[in-house]
């Protein structure tokens, strides 16, 4: 790539491509320069909404040459298909979460960046925002002193039609566009542990490495599930309680599910020896932390020292682009998303084999984001 900004293609017009080509303009380094999609009617609606030049197909999109980067919005079950399609184009790729659902495709992608010298790069990139990156600074700068545990809770269940796989009303709420509720949530590689779980595993990767040993229970509590007023069957488990073990000791209940109705939980807390942290929703960029210190009562409010706390996703296409002209690894990395593949398949194997499951995959911990930065911006 030049110095000049790289041109990005978009494969996959639903409902989350909006986000993205809204926040684009912001990010200097990139710019989306065609949008693709089977339905080429959503394309050409997509460009028209935010002045891009081209809409075409996926195909098309691959074979053309002036493309640098393709961002990879697809459904989940083809992440790995259309990731692997882009890198044997010749292309890089950043791709939505899950990175893939098949590992074998998520393996395959990062062989491939290695033999053609491109970059995957995996969202999600909430934890680049700055209560994230605040809550960093203070595990970092010892606060809690040394991080021993950890606790991460999801537990959602109808929160509207869609929730329940009605893909009818899923469309309707989506005003046209294709949304990923109007998949079927009930396949293997589509529930909240796929769709959610990356969330908030990239936020403890960020906070507190890689996971080295994994453990846990799944069940799928109801194998026949409402779908837009008839039954549908469901084939995978939807509810999970796990252990995480980190490679630097921590030890992290994670617990996912989509059967339950929530009873306010939070969302993520590590625990360390001089104090604990309790932060925010990872699906967010911002909020507030609270910080409580050992032998207090008291929670003391902490907030953000860092920018980007809105809505900035494409900062992680952003970095991977600065990244790569600079020669450093990118944070939002190929080598987390894989991780977080087989984290996630690890969390099934557990239960299915009673036993626990040694990851066989790792990655860095992302860098820190350094102070100083403006918002929108990444460090040069």
């Amino acid at each position: 790539m030049s110095d000049s900004p790289a041109r990005v293609g978009i494969i996959g017009c639903g409902t989350i491509s909006a986000t993205y080509l809204g926040n684009a303009p912001n990010f200097p380094s990139y710019d989306i320069v065609a949008v693709s999609d089977l339905r080429l009617d959503a394309a050409q609606a997509r460009a028209e909404e935010f002045g891009v030049d081209k809409a075409c197909t996926p195909d098309e999109l691959l074979a053309d040459d002036d493309i640098d980067i393709v961002i990879n919005i697809t459904p989940h079950s083809a992440h790995g298909a259309v990731g692997i399609a882009a890198l044997e184009a010749g292309k890089s790729v950043y791709i939505e979460k899950p990175m893939a659902v098949a590992l074998e495709d998520a393996q395959r992608m990062m062989d491939l960046s290695a033999e053609k010298g491109l970059r995957v790069g995996a969202a999600p990139d909430t934890f680049f925002g700055g209560t994230w990156q605040t809550a960093r600074a203070l595990i970092d700068e010892g606060a809690i002193g040394e991080p021993i545990g950890g606790f991460s809770c999801i537990q959602i269940r109808s929160a509207g039609p869609w929730r329940e796989g009605d893909a009818e009303a899923a469309a309707k709420a989506s005003e046209g566009y294709r949304s990923f509720y109007a998949t079927n949530f009930f396949e293997f590689g589509v529930t909240w542990l796929f769709d959610r779980g990356p969330y908030y595993l990239h936020a403890l990767i960020n906070l507190l490495g890689p996971v080295a040993r994994v453990t846990g229970s799944a069940r799928n509590t109801w194998p026949e599930r409402s779908r837009g007023g008839s039954k549908v069957p469901c084939d995978t488990p939807t509810n999970f309680s796990g252990v995480l073990d980190f490679a630097n000791g921590a030890l992290l209940t994670f617990i996912n599910s989509s059967d339950v109705a929530g009873m306010g939980l939070p969302h993520v807390e590590i625990y360390g020896s001089e104090g604990s942290l309790r932060c925010i929703d990872p699906n967010n960029f911002g909020g507030t932390l609270y910080l409580r210190k050992a032998g207090s009562r008291e929670d003391e409010p902490i907030e953000p020292r860092f920018p980007n706390t809105d809505n900035k996703r494409g900062i992680g296409l952003a970095d991977m682009v600065v990244s790569s002209r600079a020669g450093r690894p990118h944070r939002a990395s190929g080598e987390m998303g894989l991780h977080t593949v087989e984290i996630c398949h690890a969390l099934h194997d557990a239960s299915a084999e009673n036993r626990h499951i040694h990851l066989k995959t790792t990655c860095d911990q992302p860098a820190a984001m350094p102070a100083g930065l403006a918002d929108w911006e990444v460090p040069a």
